[in-house]
């Protein structure tokens, strides 16, 4: 009898997998399909068709090499005759040969089948010069972008819907409010600031289920933002880094003088660090949620106890996780490092070392002063809601 009865209970959840394993089999690549159609079709007709195009490669058809005395500099380059069909422009459906220059070496495979960019450059003497810059992958991008979104919502349901929300409206407010201000040229340091707390509200109010609790995880994210700031503008002025550190920073430079390149930089380390910093608010504010739910006669001590505990068990896994990501996003870097051979004393005092460093020492800082921020709010917030709880309960006892 129990067996049978255990066996219509999980009747329905074992329904509820294999509904979900259909529409993931089924429906989700279908939807990925037409999300990336739907782009392809968007983007040919927006294109800007007069100096390049996107193309089917459907043959190439000759190569030749041209020495490097007979290129421009030391780079050796190659004539390469192609048959290409044009899927946009004036030309849009017709086919036609023609010789594209690329570098000889080039890593941009051409494969027949493929849709790439063809770029076509005018000289002052009339003289047109027509080259393949890219691969064409706006289609595929959002196709797989559409495949992973629906595959999250498909098998975390609510919480994974949720969390996409949360996701895309933070990526709205940062590309579409803050990066323009920088742009700008407003001050980054303050708006990043900002940033940070209208990032940790959207991702507060779609990850924590209790309302009444949203502002601890709040002030203990802001709080670490602040700390990680005021870490990383210390370690900017004792060792005079320029924000000129790194390629793209000096690219920046050169197109936009005016910006202020430090900022940018202690704002790169602030936005960096927010995901692991409101993980631990997160956390810290959740366990002690529990901990009081569970008993609400808990010494405000042994709560405070309790956050400081749980923050510091997340804290190694989240050093690692930030410090980790900061190394993948110079990997390159630090394996040309390796292959001309380290030298720890010239390693310490060079500049694209000392921004690693600085990125991963604030953002560990602001990891650090999290916990106790949020420990403190959490049990300050706690005492104020048990107060007033307390006093709402004698004024209905004495009505």
């Amino acid at each position: 009898m129990y067996a049978e009865e255990k066996n219509r209970e999980e009747a329905p959840m074992v329904k509820s997998v294999r509904r979900s394993f259909f529409f993931l089999l089924l429906l989700v690549p279908l939807l990925a399909w037409l999300s990336s159609h739907a782009a392809d079709k968007y983007v040919l007709n927006r294109w800007n068709a007069e100096d390049s195009s996107v193309v089917i490669l459907d043959e190439v058809l000759a190569r030749e090499s041209e020495s490097p005395a007979e290129s421009e500099g030391d780079w050796e380059t190659e004539n390469v005759r192609i048959r290409i069909t044009y899927r946009n422009g004036p030309k849009k459906g017709t086919t036609e040969d023609l010789d594209i220059l690329r570098l000889a070496d080039s890593r941009l495979a051409l494969l027949p089948g493929r849709e790439y960019l063809l770029l076509l450059d005018t000289f002052d003497d009339g003289f047109q010069q027509y080259s393949i810059s890219d691969r064409y992958r706006i289609p595929v991008v959002v196709g797989f972008i559409t495949l992973v979104c629906a595959a999250l919502a498909v098998l975390a349901g609510k919480a994974g819907v949720k969390a996409l929300c949360g996701l895309f409206l933070s990526l709205f407010l940062l590309l579409g409010w803050f990066v323009p201000l920088l742009a700008a040229g407003y001050t980054p340091v303050p708006f990043a600031i900002f940033a940070i707390a209208g990032v940790s509200i959207i991702t507060i109010a779609f990850v924590v289920p209790k309302r009444i609790l949203w502002p601890i995880p709040f002030i203990g994210a802001v709080g670490g933002a602040i700390a990680a700031s005021v870490t990383g503008w210390t370690m900017i002025a004792l060792w005079q880094l320029t924000g000129l550190e790194n390629d793209s920073a000096v690219l920046l430079f050169s197109v936009a003088p005016h910006l202020e390149l430090r900022g940018l930089m202690l704002a790169a380390v602030m936005v960096g660090a927010i995901g692991a910093v409101l993980d631990v608010a997160i956390s810290v504010t959740s366990s002690m949620a529990e901990l009081y739910s569970y008993d609400p006669s808990i010494p405000l001590r042994r709560l405070w106890r309790a956050g400081l505990n749980v923050g510091s068990d997340v804290l190694g896994s989240m050093i690692n996780t930030l410090i980790l990501a900061y190394l993948g996003s110079s990997l390159p870097f630090v394996v040309l490092i390796a292959m001309e051979g380290p030298d720890l004393i010239a390693l310490l005092n060079d500049p694209h070392i000392a921004q690693e460093i600085l990125r991963s020492v604030a953002g560990t800082v602001g990891l650090l002063l999290t916990i106790p921020v949020t420990a403190g709010a959490g049990v300050w917030w706690i005492a104020r809601s048990h107060s007033h709880h307390e006093n709402r309960k004698e004024e209905v006892s004495a009505d």
